[in-house]
């Protein structure tokens, strides 16, 4: 079962609304789903100060809602709110959405994810996960291989539970991806200590990348990265060209159910090629599901 049925566009009127509302086509539930199609009027008293969109709101939202085709069921809201980013975080928790997707914002840089303050600032706060798309990413259709970035915190748990739902329901390949640090030993004659210290923690990695990858549902099977060194810079090049979706987990402190960026879900936000989706703290409820329908032999990731 695919966790995201109430899927949350933004719409703001750039050439990357239309790869925010591909990529949510590729997320949603295909026969249970909902996308909602949202343009915030930000009523800040120096929005005189920004680009205007092109055409009225109204003609915008319906331009979104003809790209969406038919087959899933979609809604459109204006809000108005102080800020684009504070009207997406309250339309999320007012439709208890479970995603806001969005666009990259301008000017694109080298294929990557440009998320901008828009971007930033819902990684922050939102309810919900958050996913971000490069600017023209113009993939449609089932995902063919989803990349999970695992540490095994619970945060990441979360990401992993995503990732294998939309694998299940995709029959995509998938590969989690566990970055081990620099040890940092101390100087001469603690050379037996830094070598005791990588075997305890690559020990470690690989048993937690077992577990995750026990964990899977059937049908799905891993395959486990063990990479050293800085992780969102690791496992973005890793994932260059790979994968065609990255699910990574938020910080691991902050209130429940909010995706909340860390150092490493925001570099991997400012460093990856393909859509990433933060994952928030705390599991959705269908999300949750899969982990609790995985047999009982299998060990918890």
């Amino acid at each position: 079962m695919a966790p995201y049925r109430r899927v949350l566009v933004g719409i703001g009127g750039s050439d990357r609304d239309r790869d925010a509302l591909t990529l949510a086509r590729r997320l949603i539930e295909p026969r249970a789903g909902e996308l909602i199609l949202a343009h915030v009027d930000d009523d800040r008293s120096f929005r005189v100060l920004r680009p205007q969109p092109r055409a009225a709101p109204a003609d915008l939202l319906a331009a979104a809602r003809a790209e969406a085709g038919s087959g899933t069921a979609v809604s459109v809201r204006s809000p108005r709110a102080g800020s684009v980013a504070r009207g997406l975080t309250e339309l999320a928790e007012e439709a208890d959405a479970d995603i806001v997707v969005v666009g990259s914002a301008a000017p694109p840089v080298d294929g990557r994810i440009t998320p901008g303050r828009l971007g930033m600032r819902l990684v922050q706060g939102a309810p919900c996960a958050v996913a971000l798309v490069p600017a023209g990413a113009s993939d449609a259709g089932p995902f063919h291989h989803v990349g999970i970035a695992f540490d095994g915190s619970p945060e990441a748990a979360a990401a992993l539970a995503a990732g294998y739902a939309i694998a299940a329901r995709d029959g995509a390949a998938v590969t989690l991806y566990h970055v081990m640090a620099a040890f940092g030993g101390g100087g001469s004659g603690a050379a037996e200590e830094v070598d005791a210290g990588l075997r305890a923690d690559r020990l470690r990695a690989h048993q937690q990348l077992d577990a995750a990858a026990d964990a899977a549902p059937a049908g799905v099977n891993p395959r486990t990265v063990l990479l050293h060194g800085d992780p969102a810079q690791r496992i973005a090049a890793a994932c260059d060209g790979i994968v065609d979706v990255l699910f990574a987990g938020s910080r691991g402190y902050g209130p429940m159910h909010r995706a909340l960026a860390g150092s490493v879900s925001e570099g991997l936000l400012l460093l990856s090629t393909q859509p990433v989706v933060i994952t928030p703290r705390g599991e959705k409820p269908a999300a949750g599901d899969l982990a609790r329908e995985a047999p009982a032999d299998r060990a918890p990731a």
